[in-house]
């Protein structure tokens, strides 16, 4: 299974935008509905597929884990012959 890692890094004006790699998928966000979208679509992502998700903010000098989730572990039922 593949990890999911969201970056919610500083925009222009004191905004803030969530990015999945090099891509951005949101832009022009406050920094707490940023934090929200991020951890809500880390959840998602993590609850539909079971990989392991994480959010972290970037800053100039440092990051911030915000949250993670871990990949989901799927049982694996044997049956006896």
């Amino acid at each position: 299974m593949s990890s999911v890692v969201l970056t919610i890094k500083e925009s222009r004006h004191g905004l803030w935008r969530i990015c999945s790699g090099s891509d951005v998928l949101f832009d022009r966000l406050r920094f707490a509905h940023a934090i929200r979208l991020g951890r809500g679509l880390a959840r998602e992502e993590h609850d539909s597929s079971g990989a392991a998700a994480r959010v972290e903010m970037i800053c100039n000098d440092f990051s911030i884990p915000l949250v993670q989730y871990a990949e989901a572990r799927r049982s694996r039922l044997t049956t006896a012959s």
